[in-house]
């Protein structure tokens, strides 16, 4: 095999695949990437098992050819290059890449025992906007545990129709949920499956602003075609069901409050400071004109605070570990978030107004009194919050 890339091609590409590559595999293959050269152009191929990625890249090839070799140490060889062509050629076992006057040699494992690429598979197709995907996955990929023995909490509900699309994602304490209308829809009847969370990071990062998305679900895979990119993740479902979440969101509210997103976050994050160890859990009081933000640890103090707001209700007091409020703000895309509140231990919902179609839920703290006692954590889909 002999190609030439540009070495942001090259880099580009690799960055697109290398982590979806396996790096705890009894099988050391999974850790390399497949180069596969032909007259017009190389494919770069990535697999963990679970999920593929694939890139088709530029290159000038002169000898076609399929080998693999670590990703890790791929990346970390380009990234090191001067911004010049980078020549990849094959011999026996060795990959040489030379770029300027470096030379890299590498020990190479045979393209034979890579992993295939899945046959397709027949199911729905829908057509979305990168930008619309992107905002779905930034609103709902937040709630998703980084660790979880429910297996299909480490992935994304996603439930496709003919006239919306909609994603879902929740660690049983905090829930978002964003929706979107295809483009086109091909197929018949709908499709609600489960999708893992990796691969849906993987894909958040690659979209752009540009360009659409073509997603390819059927009974055992799914498939994004950026096609822009030349770019295409496929991976398996996560087989389970997935909680029910659309009881746990409250249909009617008795209070309507509007945050500075930011000004109410710099004052979570003073309190996260002293607040108390095991639920991380602080105090909002919401009063005449302003929120109190309170915080109290028996072991290294206190801290109290203030943020002025537009509000003339009743009081109350609401409390919440606070990393599940820096998540929702910090996903937030306006200068205001909308709070809605149907009482003290229900799920408290968050929406912005320049997105009618997204929500955030987190559920508080419930306590035995709000004045710092013991407090237990409440949690999604008990069937009292419903």
């Amino acid at each position: 095999m002999k190609a030439t890339f540009s070495r942001q091609t090259l880099l580009s590409g690799i960055g697109l695949t290398q982590n979806i590559v396996s790096t705890s595999s009894t099988l050391p293959i999974l850790s390399n990437l497949l180069f596969e050269a032909d007259s017009s152009g190389v494919n770069l191929i990535s697999t963990d098992l679970e999920g593929f990625a694939k890139v088709r890249l530029e290159a000038t090839v002169a000898e076609a050819g399929r080998v693999t070799a670590p990703a890790k140490t791929l990346a970390d060889i380009v990234r090191s290059l001067p911004d010049d062509e980078v020549a990849l050629t094959t011999s026996g076992t060795r990959m040489t890449l030379t770029c300027n006057r470096n030379v890299f040699h590498l020990s190479t494992m045979t393209a034979d025992d890579f992993p295939e690429w899945p046959k397709s598979e027949s199911g729905v197709t829908i057509t979305i906007e990168q930008s619309d995907l992107r905002r779905l996955l930034r609103n709902t990929l937040f709630a998703m545990p980084g660790r979880d023995p429910r297996k299909v909490l480490m992935g994304a509900l996603v439930e496709v129709s003919a006239d919306r699309l909609t994603i879902v994602a929740t660690d049983g304490r905090k829930l978002g949920k964003a929706s979107t209308e295809p483009t086109e829809f091909k197929g018949e009847g709908e499709k609600s499956v489960i999708i893992p969370g990796r691969v849906l990071t993987e894909i958040e990062k690659s979209l752009g602003d540009q360009g659409e998305v073509k997603l390819e679900i059927s009974d055992q895979r799914a498939v994004f075609n950026l096609d822009n990119l030349k770019l295409t993740y496929l991976t398996s479902l996560i087989e389970g069901k997935f909680p029910q979440y659309q009881s746990v969101i409250p249909e009617t509210f008795t209070r309507e409050l509007q945050l500075p997103t930011a000004l109410v976050d710099d004052a979570i994050t003073r309190a996260a400071i002293l607040a108390e160890r095991k639920h991380h859990s602080i105090i909002l009081s919401f009063g005449s004109g302003m929120i109190g933000v309170r915080a109290q640890s028996f072991e290294d103090g206190s801290y109290e605070g203030e943020v002025g707001i537009d509000y003339d209700g009743e009081p109350f007091k609401l409390a919440f570990n606070y990393n599940y409020l820096h998540d929702v703000f910090r996903v937030a895309p306006d200068a205001t978030i909308t709070m809605m509140v149907k009482e003290s231990t229900a799920p408290v919902v968050f929406v912005c107004a320049s997105d009618a179609n997204s929500l955030y839920l987190v559920m508080p703290v419930r306590m035995h009194d709000l004045q710092g006692e013991e407090a237990e954590p409440a949690g999604v889909g008990a069937g009292d919050h419903a």
